[in-house]
């Protein structure tokens, strides 16, 4: 038997879920699929990922 404190929770993360989450999952499933931006975020990705690279090769040097 679940608790009152049980059942508002699962309560609580099935509405988060249903009105937060997979709406963004949507949002984000039809941003993507537009070529350009597919391609625009992946340079955006791969441009932090050598940025954070930089900064690391920097860091042990310096140690």
């Amino acid at each position: 038997m679940l608790t009152y404190k049980q059942l508002e929770a699962s309560r609580e993360a099935r509405l988060w879920i249903g009105q937060v989450i997979v709406p963004a999952i949507g949002v984000t499933a039809a941003v993507f699929s537009n070529p350009q931006v597919r391609q625009t975020a992946a340079d955006k990705i791969n441009s932090i990922k050598r940025k954070l690279k930089s900064k690391k090769r920097n860091y042990i040097q310096v140690k």
